[in-house]
């Protein structure tokens, strides 16, 4: 059977494997395809952990099934370093919002949410323009050399346009938040201010 294994980041491997094949060799394969210590794996298949000495067969797994990976933490020592390199940094975010989702959630739900999570924020990534980019980049930049200048932090908004599906956001939040019916004579209705940069 072959098998496809997701890791929540979105690498994968596929695997050529027995049904009767035993969890944990499978783990071992996956460690040599994806590089993750077989103590910080734990596959899922529709939900359920798979257990390291039960067999596939002993699950409803049929052919060409996709198994999820998620990494568990390791247990760090004294003697340890906390590595600091480009890559870790990139899913530094990303492993822990799934320590943060496993402690709230079971595992199968913590894997839901941390994908709709991803799919929400690529999809917003896709939706930006150069435009957009490039107006980041000067909210960014102005507001460190304002920052050095004065020593204080700039007001958001002095610096910080705002992309398309930003506002279309805040528009949404702010329909919310306004107060049902029309306000009575003498009192006037509270506007609520839009988040000015992300």
């Amino acid at each position: 059977m072959l098998l496809t294994v997701k890791m929540l980041l979105g690498q994968q491997c596929h695997l050529q494997v027995s049904r009767e094949e035993r969890i944990s060799v499978v783990k071992s394969l996956v460690s040599e395809e994806l590089k993750v210590p077989v103590s910080q794996q734990r596959l899922l298949f529709q939900g359920k952990v798979l257990e390291g000495e039960c067999r596939l067969s002993d699950y409803p797994i049929g052919p060409e099934a996709k198994l999820h990976l998620v990494i568990k933490k390791p247990e760090q020592t004294y003697l340890d370093e906390p590595s600091m390199g480009i890559g870790t940094q990139s899913h530094s975010v990303w492993y822990q919002l799934s320590q943060v989702l496993e402690k709230h959630f079971r595992t199968s739900d913590a894997v839901k949410v941390l994908e709709q999570v991803l799919n929400d924020y690529y999809k917003g990534l896709n939706q930006l323009s150069l435009g957009n980019i490039e107006e980041m980049a000067v909210c960014v930049l102005h507001s460190g050399e304002a920052e050095s200048v004065t020593g204080r932090e700039p007001q958001q908004q002095e610096w910080c346009p705002q992309a398309p599906f930003m506002q279309e956001t805040r528009r949404d939040q702010a329909t919310q938040t306004e107060p049902q019916g029309s306000p009575e004579k003498g009192q006037s209705q509270k506007t609520q201010r839009p988040m000015d940069c992300f």
